[in-house]
């Protein structure tokens, strides 16, 4: 089937990140169809519905909001009806059944859960340390840290520790090397999750020869060698087995997966040692 393009406008009333989340779930299981995105941030009074209502004309499609303020959304949706233009609140479905079960009416408070409250700045704490802690820094200071990380180079251990820090967890990595043992040391009298992360060998070839010629280094020919790379992951995965540590093969993940992985085996991890 040819690629259908379908203009998506994504309206928000802060920083548009749930709405955006959403729609890009739902848009990838429609494989045969190409989402133009029109994003719409911080639309909080009727002043900024009017370049709103322009796009909407040059670009007709569908309208998907996260609109607190009742007024601002009968506004949206009565613009879209006159229009055509098949309009949908996210929220709603989940705002109604909590509505239901909990028997009080939300409070009209936009970004909400972006206040600046204890659970944010755990998030920035979390960030720091996550930065503090990348490719084996201040491995003495691991009693801090819920999670440590641990794999061989381009296994994407920095950016699943940043998007786990994103969600509070304090994640610190260590990027195993050639021929130089793991610091077992260091895990003295820590009590925290370790999860090994591995990666098809060829793959990590492709992987590593792209990063090589981005920085136009090719002198290190054994970084990207297949059969140097083949060693160091089966030696890898024996360092994990013999110290019981889960393993997550990341070839065909994405990092949101690899991190929900990981938070996954967290949570049994954290349950179990109670």
């Amino acid at each position: 089937m040819p690629t259908k393009n379908l203009h998506v406008h994504l309206v928000s009333d802060s920083t548009g990140e749930t709405v955006h989340q959403v729609a890009r779930a739902c848009m990838a299981q429609f494989a045969d169809v190409k989402a133009v995105e029109h994003v719409w941030t911080l639309v909080r009074t009727k002043a900024h519905l009017q370049p709103l209502y322009s796009g909407l004309d040059r670009f007709p499609g569908i309208l998907l909001m996260s609109i607190i303020d009742q007024e601002l959304r009968n506004e949206i949706e009565k613009y879209c009806h006159t229009k055509g233009i098949p309009v949908v609140s996210i929220l709603d479905p989940v705002v109604n059944l909590l509505t239901t079960v909990l028997g009080i009416e939300m409070v009209n408070l936009p970004g909400g859960q972006r206040r600046l409250n204890t659970a944010y700045f755990n998030r920035m704490e979390a960030v720091d340390f996550a930065v503090s802690h990348d490719d084996g820094m201040n491995m003495n200071n691991l009693k801090k840290a819920d999670i440590l990380i641990i794999g061989v180079s381009r296994t994407s251990k920095t950016p699943t520790s940043m998007y786990l820090a994103h969600r509070g967890y304090k994640v610190a990595n260590y990027a195993l090397v050639p021929n130089v043992p793991f610091p077992m040391h260091y895990l003295d009298d820590v009590n925290i999750l370790i999860v090994g992360l591995t990666n098809d060998p060829k793959r990590l070839s492709l992987v590593r020869r792209t990063r090589q010629s981005s920085m136009k280094d090719d002198k290190n020919q054994n970084y990207i060698d297949i059969g140097q790379i083949t060693n160091e992951v089966r030696e890898a995965r024996r360092l994990f087995m013999v110290n019981n540590w889960p393993v997550i093969d990341v070839t065909r993940r994405s990092v949101e997966e690899t991190a929900a992985a990981i938070i996954q085996l967290h949570t049994n991890w954290s349950q179990s040692s109670k």
